[in-house]
Order: C-alpha cells, then structure tokens, then sequence
C-alpha cells in the first residue's frame, strides 16, 4: 500500500543538543545507500574459469534534505553545520503508533541555503551522514 509522504515526520538535534521536529521546514528526504565491495579472490590454480569473490565492505548512509528557507531553518542548520552525534528520528509514514521509526547518529556534512532565483522560491539542501541507523516502531 502506498504512502503519502505530506504526514512525514523529521526530527534531528539542535545546536544544544535537543531533538527538534524540522518537518516543517522540510519538502524532501532522500535516502542514500552506497556499499563498498571488497575483493577477497585467492588463487585458483586449476580452474577453467576463475570467479572473483566480492564480498560487502563499509557501508556509507545518509540522507539529503530539501526544504523552504526561512529564517528559522537557517538558524537551526547554520547551528548544526559540521556537528557529528547529532540524534535523528526520521517517520516516513508518521508519528502514530504502529508506524515505521527510523532512528539513529549522524553528522551535518553541509548545509546550503539561501538558494535564491528571480522566479522562485528560496530554498536549502542539507547532507546528513548516518553513523548508526535502527528500524523500530511508533
């Protein structure tokens, strides 16, 4: 069944460290996910055909925030900028009960904002790196 994404919920620490819905200042989350692979081939004296053995190295996660600048949001991620540990808590569907949580660390690699253009709105993006990411429920 699909979901509507207006009901999304995105909270993510302050510069004092307190969990903050940001969900308002948002209008998109992007999920990345991107697995190194390692190669562990040996020797294989004899075989016709070698195979490589690739086998997942070190994940990289994270997640890529756009939203509506205000002079709120510029605050809150001119204060976040370059911070590691930050608590996220991400509800794609949202908050009620029985809805999927996403939780975990992160960093604030970047924020750019104010994006401005003569015809249009003023807008942000934010790099987000996870460093833990828990699946649970509301």
């Amino acid at each position: 069944m699909a979901i509507s994404g207006i009901g999304t919920s995105f909270k993510l620490d302050n510069a004092a460290n307190v969990l903050t819905d940001i969900s308002t200042y948002l209008d998109g989350i992007d999920g990345s996910s991107d697995q190194d692979e390692v190669d562990g081939t040996t020797f294989q004296p004899g075989v016709a055909v070698p195979i490589k053995n690739i086998i997942p190295g070190f994940a990289t996660k994270g997640f890529s925030l756009s939203g509506k600048w205000s002079p709120a949001a510029e605050t809150f991620f001119s204060g976040i900028e370059s911070k590691q540990g930050l608590d996220y808590e991400y509800g794609p569907g949202g908050t009620a009960v029985g809805q999927t949580k996403i939780t975990g660390l992160c960093s604030c690699l970047s924020y750019t904002g104010p994006q401005s253009s003569v015809d249009g709105i003023t807008t942000f993006t934010v790099e987000l790196r996870v460093s833990s990411r828990t699946v649970g429920t509301f």
